[in-house]
C-alpha cells in the first residue's frame, strides 16, 4: 500500500509504519474534505460567500493538504477584502505543492499590479482606523473612513457591514439598508448583512434575505393532504413480547458501538492527534514565517515611502533655491539693460525699464548702477512730466495732463518735496474738473495734510469747499 499522508509504500495493514497514520481513517478525513470542498464550490455558484468561507475554513482543517480548498478559499477571501489572509492561504499552498500550483499565479498577479494592492492595504488600514474611532466614539470620523475603505475596494464586506452599522446607529435606515443591499449582492448569505437589512427594513424582507433564511434552515417535510395518513396500531401483549425483543437488540447494538468506538480511542485516535499536532505545529510555524514576511514588506514599503517623502523636500528646496537665483538673474539682467539706456541718453525708456524692479539683495554693483539710473533720471523725468501735464492742463487738455501729471508723481516722489507737492495741486484740480470728483478730493486732502504750508493750501482749501457745496446741492 502507499500511506496518502506521507507516500511511502508498505506491504500489509492499515497503520504506516513510517508516520503511524491509519491509512482508512486518512482516507475518510479526505473524502470529508473533498466534500466540505464540493459544498463550498456550490455555495460560491450561488453567491453565498460566507457560506462558502465556513466549508472550505473546514475543508482545510480536516486536511490541510487538500490545496484546491486553500486556494479557493484565498480567491474567495481577497474577494471580500480580507487580503492579508488570502495571501496566507496561497503561500501555504505554495509549500505543500510547489509543482504545478495555480496560487503560484495569483501572488504573481498581486504582486505585478502594485497600485491595486495599495489600494486595498490603504482600505484595510483605513477600515482599522476606523475601528479606533468607534471605539473612542467619534462616529463621524469613523463615517468618513469608512466610505474612503468602501471606496478603495468596493466589495470590502467588513467595512460595508460597519458602515450600515454606523448609519443604523444615526437612525437613516434608507441608507443602511441600501448598502446591505450591496453586501448581497455580493454574497447573498452573509448573515450580519440580512440582519442590519432587516433592521432596516422591518416592515418588508427582500429577496434576498428571504433566500438566506430558506437556505439556512434545514429541508423540511411539507404537509400534504395527499400524503396518507398512518394510524397508531394498538399492542397487545404478543406484540409487546416482540417489541422489547427489538429493544434489546438495539441495546446490544448500541453497546458493541460503544465498545468499538472504546478501542479505536485507545489504539487509533492517540496516533492520529499526534500527526495532527505535528500538522497544526508546522502551519503555525508557516504562518508565523508569512507574518514575518508581511511585515518585511511593510517596513520595506515605509522606508521606501520615508526616503521618497526626503527626496521631494530636498527638490522642494533645490527649486526654492533656484527659483531665488533666477529672479536675482532677471532682475540683474533688467537693471543692467536699463543703465544701458541711460548710458545712450535715453532716459526715459531708462526709467520706465528699471521702474518697479527691487535692487536689494543683489550685487553691489548692480545695486549702484539701480541708485546711478533713479537718481539722475526720475528728478529729470519728473519735471519734464510736470511741465507738459501743466502745459496741457492749461490748454484744458485734461486727459492729457491727467496721464503727464500721473506719471510726474510716479518719478517726483524720489525727488524733489517742492516738485511733488506741486504735482499732487494739479492732479486734484485735474481730476475735480470733471474726470473724477473723488480723487480730486483724495489728492487736495492729502496736499492739505502732507503739506500744510503750501502756498496755494487756501485755493486748495477753497476748492474742496465748492466740490462739497455742489455734492451737497446734488444731493
Amino acid at each position: 500500500m502507499t500511506c496518502p499522508n506521507c507516500g511511502r509504500q508498505f506491504e500489509d495493514g492499515k497503520i504506516c509504519p513510517f508516520c503511524n497514520v491509519d491509512t482508512a481513517l486518512y482516507a475518510g478525513t479526505v473524502r470529508i474534505s473533498e466534500a466540505l470542498y464540493n459544498n463550498g464550490l456550490a455555495k460560491i455558484k450561488v453567491s453565498d460567500l460566507s457560506g462558502a468561507i465556513d466549508c472550505l475554513s473546514r475543508s482545510i482543517s480536516v486536511n490541510k493538504n487538500n490545496t484546491q480548498a486553500r486556494n479557493l478559499l484565498g480567491l474567495v477571501q481577497y474577494e471580500v477584502g480580507h487580503v492579508g489572509e488570502a495571501l496566507k492561504n496561497w503561500v501555504i499552498s505554495c509549500g505543500l505543492q510547489r509543482g504545478d500550483n495555480p496560487a503560484t499565479g495569483y501572488i504573481e498577479i498581486i504582486q505585478k499590479n502594485t497600485p491595486a494592492l495599495e489600494r486595498l492595504n490603504d482600505a484595510i488600514r483605513i477600515y482599522n482606523q476606523a475601528l479606533k474611532d468607534l471605539a473612542q466614539n467619534s462616529d463621524d470620523m469613523a463615517l468618513i473612513k469608512l466610505k474612503q475603505a468602501v471606496d478603495l475596494n468596493p466589495k470590502f464586506i467588513d467595512a460595508l457591514n460597519l458602515l450600515t452599522l454606523c448609519y443604523l446607529n444615526q437612525n437613516e435606515k434608507a441608507r443602511a439598508g441600501a448598502i446591505a443591499e450591496r453586501v448581497l449582492a455580493v454574497d447573498n448569505g452573509n448573515t450580519t448583512a440580512l440582519s442590519y437589512y432587516n433592521e432596516s427594513n422591518p416592515s418588508s424582507r427582500s429577496m434576498a434575505y428571504k433566500a438566506g433564511l430558506i437556505r439556512r434552515r434545514a429541508p423540511a417535510v411539507a404537509a400534504s393532504e395527499d400524503r396518507p395518513v398512518i394510524s397508531h396500531k394498538k399492542v397487545v401483549l404478543h406484540e409487546r413480547r416482540n417489541a422489547n425483543f427489538h429493544l434489546e437488540g438495539i441495546l446490544a447494538f448500541v453497546i458493541g458501538a460503544i465498545c468499538t468506538v472504546g478501542i479505536m480511542y485507545l489504539l487509533v485516535f492517540p496516533a492520529f492527534e499526534r500527526s495532527w499536532a505535528a500538522q497544526i505545529e508546522e502551519s503555525r510555524s508557516q504562518l508565523t514565517q508569512v507574518e514575518q514576511v508581511h511585515e518585511t514588506l511593510i517596513e520595506e514599503k515605509d522606508q521606501e515611502i520615508n526616503e521618497l517623502y526626503t527626496r521631494i523636500s530636498q527638490n522642494e528646496a533645490s527649486l526654492d533655491e533656484w527659483a531665488r537665483r533666477y529672479d536675482s538673474l532677471e532682475r540683474s539682467v533688467q537693471i543692467l539693460s536699463a543703465f544701458e539706456l541711460f548710458q545712450e541718453g535715453r532716459l526715459r525708456e531708462a526709467a520706465n525699464a528699471i521702474s518697479g524692479i527691487e535692487a536689494d539683495g543683489l550685487a553691489s554693483d548692480i545695486m549702484e548702477r539701480a541708485y546711478e539710473i533713479r537718481s539722475v533720471t526720475y528728478p529729470q523725468l519728473a519735471d519734464q512730466y510736470f511741465n507738459e501735464g501743466r502745459t496741457a492742463f492749461y490748454a484744458e487738455d485734461f486727459e492729457k495732463a491727467r496721464v503727464d501729471f500721473e506719471r510726474a508723481y510716479r518719478f517726483a516722489q524720489y525727488g524733489d518735496p517742492a516738485l511733488y507737492s506741486d504735482v499732487i495741486y494739479y492732479l486734484a484740480w485735474t481730476f475735480s474738473l470733471g474726470i473724477d470728483i473723488d480723487q480730486g478730493i483724495h489728492y487736495f486732502e492729502r496736499l492739505l495734510e502732507e503739506f500744510p504750508e503750501h502756498n496755494r493750501v487756501t485755493i486748495a482749501q477753497d476748492r474742496l469747499n465748492e466740490i462739497s457745496e455742489i455734492i451737497y446741492d446734488e444731493e
